[in-house]
């Protein structure tokens, strides 16, 4: 798997369909409904099965993916360049970037396909423009 340190500051998931972010809209528009593709206790094959919630804290913002058997799986989204980190720190989240503003996000034998704005390191770093 290849790590990019220029991925994701910020990752837009489909199930955010209350944003007001135009790039989490398109997104959800995209995916037409709240569900995201998943590859779960180490299947090949990808099926639209699982649900996300996201939670903001004071300090972080936990994403929550739900699968289809009632497991769950928790990532904390970081600013760094790494986007995903798991929440509670028991295992390495890999991080792959596919085409179409894509990423596939591995963590234990589950992998799973996020949307995702990708921003250069620099931009990362840059105070947003007013």
């Amino acid at each position: 798997m290849t790590r990019t340190p220029l991925l994701l500051p910020l990752i837009l998931l489909s199930a955010c369909n209350s944003s007001t972010d135009p790039v989490a809209g398109e997104q959800a528009m995209m995916a037409g409904n709240d569900k995201i593709e998943c590859a779960l206790a180490g299947s090949e094959d990808f099926a639209r099965a699982c649900s996300t919630d996201r939670i903001s804290g004071a300090d972080r913002e936990i994403l929550i993916i739900q699968h289809p058997d009632g497991g769950f799986q928790r990532f904390e989204i970081v600013t760094d360049g790494r986007g995903l980190i798991a929440a509670d720190g028991f295992d390495d989240t890999e991080i792959r970037l596919l085409d179409d503003g894509m990423i596939e996000v591995t963590s234990d034998d589950n992998r799973y396909r996020l949307p995702a704005r990708i921003q250069s390191a620099d931009a990362a770093k840059s105070p947003p423009a007013r």
